[in-house]
């Protein structure tokens, strides 16, 4: 898990510091590898890392769990909300993801004590029909007031432009990608330590993600999908020059072809399936290699920095928000790897968790004693305590 989103983490940083394009129109070798599939990939393990915390194989869901739940998700989105003040006082286009990973967490609740099967059921419907919701409701749900990440103004001054956002409007709308975090739940109550579960992860992961990849580029590149989505949303480029950009620039949603993109962040079907299946794959292929001690060592410093997402992606946003290094790319990607595999490496010896994990979990075991305290003092003298569920 760690090693995991240490590799998202990675993949994000190049991102932000490369771009999508290079000056000559050409997609980043960041954008074509990482773009999208990072933060798949960290949705994907949010939803593992909530099987867990909820008691893994056996799910414990009580009124204590949601508490703890709902008040990690209260201060993640807190945390995106002034890395939004941040980032849009810097002129920065990062699309912070926290406020987004809030919601999800919420809209995770319900979902908690659901079947392995049904959460992958579930996952592949959302895959495919969230994009059509968000697409259906672009033009009904208001778009923003603002302009770039939200900030904490935006919750009082425009609540429904900042929901509609959330679910619609923005680069994560949670209608969609509440698919990630229903595989990843998935994921977390099946037994991650065995060989079998982690191959087929990796083998059901790669089928997925090559299919859709497949299917996506038929439909561009031999029934005219790329002329028409072209037609549909590039239209300022001259055709020669649009094809990179309709390849790999996620279109408006203006149109029903914008729903064949492969572009990461395009919210197309295509889009999700490719990057629900790449961050399957990327946690059974880094399972099977932490299963030995070769692989462990090699992955140590990823899995490090992995186990501290909040720090590390809350002080890479500041970072870029000043400005340093932002016309060297090759020295800023460089910079911000390797601060955050030292940091992450020296800290974790020496103190352990994460500081803002540390945080958010002491914050969040308060809320969770405080609601089964309620719940033991709410009951009547004469009334059992009943067991919780198992």
């Amino acid at each position: 898990m760690d090693a995991a989103r240490g590799l998202a983490l990675v993949g994000m940083f190049s991102v932000h510091a490369y771009g999508a394009f290079a000056a000559d129109g050409s997609p980043t070798p960041a954008w074509m590898f990482a773009g999208g599939r990072s933060a798949a990939t960290f949705a994907l393990l949010a939803g593992v890392g909530l099987a867990f915390t909820t008691g893994g194989r056996r799910p414990v869901v009580d009124r204590g769990t949601r508490a703890a739940i709902a008040t990690r998700a209260l201060l993640v989105g807190l945390a995106g909300l002034l890395l939004g003040l941040a980032s849009r006082t810097a002129g920065l286009d990062v699309d912070v993801i926290l406020v987004f990973y809030a919601l999800l967490f919420l809209c995770a609740l319900p979902l908690l004590r659901l079947h392995p099967r049904t959460l992958i059921g579930l996952a592949l419907f959302l895959a495919v029909a969230g994009p059509v919701l968000v697409h259906l409701l672009r033009d009904v749900l208001p778009m923003p007031s603002y302009d770039g990440d939200p900030t904490p103004a935006d919750l009082f001054t425009d609540p429904l432009g900042l929901l509609s956002d959330l679910l619609v409007h923005g680069n994560y709308p949670v209608l969609a990608w509440t698919a990630y975090v229903c595989a990843g739940l998935a994921a977390g109550r099946l037994d991650l330590t065995s060989r079998r579960v982690a191959k087929r992860l990796l083998a059901g992961g790669l089928a997925l993600a090559a299919g859709a990849w497949l299917a996506a580029t038929l439909l561009l590149r031999w029934f005219g999908g790329l002329w028409h989505l072209w037609r549909a949303e590039f239209t300022d480029t001259p055709w020669p020059e649009a094809r990179n950009e309709v390849l790999w620039d996620a279109p408006d949603g203006a149109t029903w072809w914008s729903l064949i993109s492969r572009a990461p962040h395009s919210t197309s079907p295509f889009d999700m399936l490719h990057t629900l299946g790449s961050a399957a794959a990327l946690l059974g292929a880094v399972l099977l290699l932490t299963r030995h001690a070769p692989g462990r060592t090699a992955l140590a410093p990823l899995a490090a920095a992995g186990s501290m997402p909040l720090t590390l992606y809350c002080a890479h946003v500041l970072f870029l928000a000043t400005g340093a290094l932002e016309d060297s790319p090759d020295l800023l990607c460089a910079a911000l790897v390797a601060g955050a595999l030292l940091f992450a490496m020296c800290w974790r010896r020496t103190a352990g968790r994460g500081p803002l994990e540390a945080l958010v979990a002491a914050a969040a075991g308060r809320a969770r004693r405080a609601a089964l305290g309620r719940d033991a003092t709410s009951l009547s003298p004469t009334e059992p305590d009943k067991p919780q569920s198992a």
